[in-house]
């Protein structure tokens, strides 16, 4: 913990920054969306300026900073087993003006089906967003075991995933492939040779920030491994799980597409599969 940055802040304040300057369509998404969802499902149930946070899979780390700057929040730390958080320091600067990321900050690599229970104090809440479709199935039931034990009693637990597998485009490949559930239509192969064959520039929404560490094909390769790598979990495996680890449920809400499913796909899944896009879901201890 940086106490010096923590004292500087309390007499200073947080560095000044200015959400005018933004300019990229990811950063923005994160920043003010994903970040606004977050205050709404947990913002009623905690109150955010004085709650011990953690995001589980938390990426660039970018929702953590606006929920600091525009909620805000005073006590965040983010975990991943990807060093993405690494980038927010430059990312802050360039798209807010920031000189530094707030004190309330902090990240950590973890391995997966690593233990964090014991490690730190108890949480008030725990957040995580998209993160637990790409987890490997026989860690769920472990991980949602662990992180019951990291959170305090009357805590609560917010997760978001979005796409579903099932639903039209839950292979996360929509950057290259526009076809509604293409994935669960073609082969592999198939799939693969639309994505070779993209030619141009993705959606600027869904460009994240480890797009230049990997070019242009190397991240089509990690889009498809990732794609490859998904667990396929549905809204009511997931929620059997998680109350399985001992959480409770509070409250819960399921997007759907409406969309017409293909002949081809019609009794082979349930509808609500197909259609169902995204799941919020709000958990206490």
């Amino acid at each position: 913990m940086n106490w010096s940055l923590r004292l500087q802040e309390r007499v200073w304040g947080l560095a000044p920054w200015d959400a005018g300057r933004i300019t990229d369509e990811w950063f923005r998404a994160h920043f003010e969306y994903a970040a606004d969802v977050v205050q709404h499902w947990m913002g009623n149930v905690l109150d955010l300026p004085t709650a011990r946070l953690l995001n589980f899979g938390c990426g660039d780390g970018i929702t953590d900073l606006a929920l600091v700057l525009r909620h805000g929040a005073t006590a965040i730390h983010g975990v991943d087993i990807r060093r993405e958080y690494a980038k927010l320091p430059r990312i802050a600067r360039e798209q807010l003006g920031m000189s530094r990321i707030p004190a309330a900050l902090t990240f950590e690599t973890i391995t997966p089906s690593a233990p964090l229970a014991g490690k730190r104090p108890l949480v008030d809440g725990i957040m995580s967003w998209s993160t637990f479709e790409h987890v490997q199935r026989d860690q769920l039931a472990p991980i949602f075991h662990d992180l019951y034990a990291c959170l305090r009693p009357g805590g609560y637990f917010f997760i978001q995933i979005e796409p579903l597998f099932y639903s039209p485009y839950g292979s996360h490949l929509r950057r290259y492939d526009d076809v509604p559930w293409h994935h669960l239509l073609a082969t592999e192969e198939e799939l693969w040779s639309v994505i070779q064959a993209h030619d141009g520039p993705i959606d600027a929404a869904e460009t994240d920030f480890g797009f230049a560490d990997f070019g242009v094909d190397g991240y089509k390769k990690f889009v498809f491994n990732e794609y490859r790598a998904l667990n396929r979990l549905t809204a009511d495996e997931l929620v059997a799980i998680t109350t399985g680890a001992g959480f409770k449920l509070v409250r819960q809400e399921r997007r759907s597409l409406d969309m017409p499913i293909p002949v081809a796909l019609r009794g082979k899944y349930p509808d609500d599969w197909l259609l169902n896009n995204e799941i919020f879901l709000l958990l206490s201890k």
